[in-house]
C-alpha cells in the first residue's frame, strides 16, 4: 500500500507509519479498529461505527476513541490527499506502548491511525465454506472489532483452500455464528433473519442498519436452516451485502438478494 497515512497527529507517507515496537497493539492485539466506508469524502453510518467504537473501548478500557466530528474531519482530508473518491478507510486504535508482560501502564498513551485505499466493486456473488473454527459467545474478540484476528484468518485460510470466497462460523454450541469478515442473513417464508449477538456475533454496522429498518427474527439456529433458505447474503462495511451462491459447494439460496434489502443500498 502506498499513499499518505494519518498516525497520531501526524501525516505520513505510508511506509513510514510503523508502530512502537512496545506497542500493546501489535505485540498482543490490545486494541480495536473500524472499517469504513468512504463516498465522496464522507463516512457511510458514522454515526454507527463510532458508537460500537466507544462501546467496545469503555468494555475494554481503552481511552475512548476522538469525537465523530474531529474522525471525520480527518478522514476527509485523508482521501483528499491520496486523491480518492470512493475509499475504504481502516481506523486502527491502540492501547499504545507498554512494558514487558500482560498488565497495561497505569497511564495508557493510545495511538490512532488512519490509512486509506480505493474501494474495489464489490462481488455478484459469494461461495461459503464451514469453517472448523468455533466461536465462544463469551469472546471479547468474537464480540468487538479487536486486533487479534487470527480466527478469522485461519477460517479464511481454510475456505480459499476449499476453493471458496469465505467461511462461515458456528459458535461452540453448533448455531450459525457469521463468517470471517461479515454478518449473514437469510429469508425462509419471506421472513429476514439473522444469529442473535449470543451466539458470538459482531454487532455489524450494516447489520444494525438491517435490523432497525425492517423485522427481523434474531436468535439460535442450527446450520440447517441455510439449507431450506430462498436467500443467503452476508453483510458487511466495505461491500454492504451480497447475495451467497454456495456452502460447501452445494447450491443455497436464490443467488439473488430481497429487494427490500438492495433497496437499502441502492
Amino acid at each position: 500500500m502506498t499513499g499518505i497515512a494519518f498516525k497520531d497527529g501526524d501525516w505520513l507517507e505510508t511506509g513510514q507509519t510503523g508502530w512502537a515496537l512496545a506497542d500493546r497493539g501489535v505485540l498482543l492485539g490490545d486494541g480495536l479498529f473500524e472499517t469504513l466506508h468512504v463516498i465522496r469524502g464522507k463516512v457511510v453510518r458514522l454515526d454507527r461505527h463510532m458508537a460500537r467504537l466507544t462501546r467496545s473501548a469503555a468494555e475494554l478500557g481503552l481511552p475512548g476513541p476522538r469525537d465523530g466530528d474531529s474522525i471525520a474531519e480527518l478522514v476527509a482530508e485523508l482521501v483528499a490527499r491520496n486523491a480518492l473518491k470512493d475509499a475504504i478507510v481502516r481506523l486502527t486504535l491502540t492501547a499504545g506502548p507498554g512494558l514487558r508482560g500482560l498488565e497495561r501502564p497505569e497511564e495508557l498513551v493510545p495511538s490512532l491511525t488512519l490509512t486509506a485505499a480505493p474501494r474495489l466493486a464489490p462481488p455478484a456473488s459469494i461461495r461459503l465454506a464451514l469453517s472448523e473454527v468455533r466461536r465462544s459467545p463469551a469472546s471479547l474478540a468474537a464480540r468487538h472489532k479487536t486486533l487479534s484476528y487470527m480466527d478469522n484468518i485461519q477460517a479464511r485460510r481454510q475456505a480459499r483452500g476449499q476453493g471458496a470466497d469465505m467461511a462461515l462460523l458456528l459458535d461452540t454450541r453448533g448455531n450459525v455464528s457469521g463468517c470471517d469478515c461479515a454478518n449473514v442473513f437469510w429469508l425462509i417464508g419471506g421472513e429476514v433473519y439473522t444469529p442473535a449477538t449470543a451466539c458470538g456475533v459482531l454487532a455489524g454496522t450494516v447489520r444494525a442498519e438491517i435490523v432497525d429498518s425492517m423485522p427481523v427474527e434474531t436468535g439460535a439456529f442450527g446450520l440447517d436452516v441455510l439449507e431450506g433458505a430462498e436467500a443467503v447474503f452476508v453483510t458487511n462495511a466495505a461491500f454492504g451485502a451480497v447475495p451467497v451462491t454456495e456452502l460447501d459447494g452445494r447450491p443455497l439460496g436464490s443467488g439473488e438478494l430481497p429487494a427490500r434489502i438492495r433497496a437499502l443500498f441502492a
